[in-house]
């Protein structure tokens, strides 16, 4: 056929090496602000706008007070949260901590959550307020669940997720991946 060129099978794309212990959270934020968007727009919500700067801070609290619960590497934390800053920052400060995200629909029933953090054997909990209804009435038949953390501005007598991230520090080094 005239005038189309063949494709040339022979040329492989560049290599990529991936070190042998990665943390994506870190790699995620990292390389944003090693690329200098530190001030460049990250996340937004209904209270704010956040910069890659302002979540790498929030990611490394979120990191530290999970941490500070006693959470370790392999340890599942499930998150039920509404579209906030708090969904980025504990998923990330998770991973980052080398703990096991388990993020859920916020739309399931309260017999879901319980199967799921019964399957999971999830330590800890972190929801949003106006979801803590689906799990104030499951969370005694939960045997594995340590710590509950309400994020909002009432606990429900509960860790208040906003005093934990005030706490925790402003580093924190990367749990390797294994």
């Amino acid at each position: 056929m005239a005038g189309l060129s063949k494709t040339d099978h022979s040329v492989s794309p560049p290599a990529i090496e991936i070190p042998r212990r990665y943390n994506a959270a870190h790699d995620l934020i990292e390389r944003n602000l090693a690329a200098g968007r530190g001030a460049k727009l990250a996340y937004i919500d209904d209270a704010g706008r956040y910069t890659y700067a302002e979540l790498a801070e929030r990611v490394n609290r979120a990191a530290n007070a999970l941490a500070g619960l006693g959470l370790g590497s392999e340890d599942r934390v499930m998150l039920c949260h509404l579209d906030t800053i708090d969904w980025p920052a504990t998923f990330l400060g998770a991973i980052k901590a080398g703990i096991v995200p388990i993020a859920v629909n916020t739309l399931l029933t309260a017999a879901d959550y319980e199967f799921m953090l019964n399957d999971s054997r999830a330590k800890a909990l972190i929801v949003s307020e106006a979801l803590w209804p689906q799990f104030s009435s499951i969370l005694a038949g939960c045997p594995h669940v340590k710590h509950v953390i309400v994020s909002g501005t009432n606990a429900q007598g509960r860790l208040r997720l906003q005093d934990l991230l005030g706490k925790g520090g402003r580093s924190f080094t990367a749990a390797p991946a294994k």
